[in-house]
């Protein structure tokens, strides 16, 4: 299955853009496992600022940066390549495979003060809960898929 590419759906998109409408404008941005890029280029429509996006799949990686900027890499090792702080992490990784929770593991040190994890995945699948350093704020189910909401160490949104 290298390079197939599972976009989220619509449904599962506008909850995520309705979650966070407080929070997209002028946002950093960062989108994991990015794939297609849908999650990247919804964040930008809704305002942010920059967008950085993280592809392991070379060919998958060179159709999307036709859209956007794209750093190739594997997760979790290409989390080394970033610097700062993001306001939003955006995580759509393969169901079902190791890389998933590994990354969501070590997100904690990129994300800014007041910002989110938003990371779909699987029912199913494994998570470690707690994640070091982040709190579950929301599950919510989509079908076969769950998209889990994160902040740093128990903040909730105002």
């Amino acid at each position: 299955m290298l390079g197939k590419v599972r976009p989220t759906t619509g449904k599962v998109l506008e909850s995520i853009l309705a979650t966070l409408a407080d929070y997209w404008e002028e946002a950093r941005v960062l989108d994991l496992f990015a794939g297609s890029g849908t999650l990247a280029e919804a964040a930008r429509q809704q305002g942010a600022r920059e967008i950085v996006a993280i592809e392991g799949h070379s060919r998958v990686a060179a159709a999307l940066r036709k859209k956007m900027p794209v750093i190739i890499g594997l997760l979790p090792g290409a989390l080394s390549k970033l610097s700062g702080h993001f306001d939003i992490i955006l995580g759509d990784p393969p169901y079902g495979v190791p890389e998933g929770p590994a990354t969501l593991a070590l997100l904690s040190p990129l994300l800014a003060p007041d910002g989110w994890i938003v990371w779909e995945h699987h029912h199913k699948d494994p998570y470690p809960n707690p994640v070091p350093g982040l709190s579950l704020w929301r599950c919510r189910r989509f079908g076969e898929t769950a998209v889990s909401y994160y902040r740093q160490g128990g903040m909730t949104p105002e």
